[in-house]
């Protein structure tokens, strides 16, 4: 509440000092969340390209009531256009459509609304990625096993896709644990937590499949949680298959804490709201689906993406 309540009296002293400039919001699904920080980048750099500005706002943790509130907030300010990474699709469908009602364009980033008004989507197709996920999963356990997913918010769209796509991958040789997918709520104590607990209570477990980042995030406490798989992990007897490749989660990656990450692109995500929505401010039209795609990162070329990163 603090954070948007600051974004927000930023936008108004933007807006007084120059009554001209257009100002873009980008409303992730919660602050503070690392995967977030490069599709902000992004959006600063292409704001700042035309001539706009980009109001990087949102709940401080998931809360489909404070992002649904701080949506109406924008439209009372009449920013020139919204992107959104929706928590919760349906409950979000009411204020995209009072966004659109005023002539304020709204676009979807990382997580799709597609049953609402907004005009496009940028980010990854979830699906595909999961069955990208899936089938490094699978090619890693062969023979299968019994597995455990480790997820965001349960009503999360984007993050229901990644398991869809994932499972789509598994045959009948896999086995998935009760209890399975964990949420954790985006926070990366809760993940770290789980996969505690997970481990501690199926000592036959032969991987996790995160569907997103969140326990990498937390370097130090995640390499203390899964200490005792590490040497497993190396030999390959245990796999986890993580989305997201930032920095942090490529160093574990390579000191051999997983074995496959599925990167997004957050940075594209940023800069192509921008753009769009800069679009369709000038009654433009944008293609209704825009995939900025993912990269495949394991031990055969995780010192070259790290390099190609610097």
């Amino acid at each position: 509440m603090l954070f948007a309540t600051i974004a927000l009296a930023a936008l108004a002293a933007a807006g007084s000092a120059g009554a001209q400039e257009k100002v873009f919001a980008l409303v992730p699904k919660a602050l503070g969340v690392p995967f977030y920080a490069d599709a902000e980048k992004g959006c600063e750099e292409a704001a700042k390209k035309i001539g706009a500005t980009c109001l990087f706002t949102g709940p401080a943790q998931l809360d489909d009531a404070e992002q649904a509130r701080i949506v109406r907030d924008l439209i009372t300010r009449k920013v020139a256009g919204i992107s959104i990474a929706p928590n919760n699709a349906e409950s979000i469908a009411s204020v995209i459509a009072a966004a659109q009602d005023k002539g304020i364009p709204v676009v979807t980033f990382d997580s799709d609304a597609p049953k609402s008004k907004r005009t496009a989507f940028i980010g990854t197709n979830n699906e595909a990625g999961g069955e990208s996920a899936g089938e490094a999963f699978a090619k890693a356990l062969p023979k299968g096993g019994k597995y455990a997913v480790l997820t965001g918010g349960l009503s999360a769209a984007n993050l229901n896709d990644r398991i869809k796509g994932f499972k789509s991958k598994l045959d009948g040789s896999f086995t998935e644990v009760a209890g399975s997918p964990f949420s954790c709520n985006d926070d990366s104590s809760a993940a770290v937590q789980i996969i505690q607990d997970v481990l501690a209570k199926n000592s036959d477990l032969d991987g996790i499949f995160f569907v997103g980042g969140w326990p990498m995030f937390a370097p130090q406490a995640y390499a203390r949680a899964v200490k005792n798989k590490v040497e497993d992990l190396k030999a390959g007897k245990f796999v986890i298959v993580s989305f997201d490749t930032l920095p942090t989660q490529v160093k574990l990656l390579k000191d051999g804490y997983a074995t496959t990450l599925v990167g997004q692109r957050p940075y594209a995500m940023g800069t192509g709201s921008v753009e769009q929505l800069d679009k369709l401010s000038k009654g433009e039209t944008v293609p209704p689906v825009t995939d900025t795609g993912v990269d495949i990162v394991d031990k055969t070329n995780v010192d070259k993406f790290m390099a190609a990163a610097q």
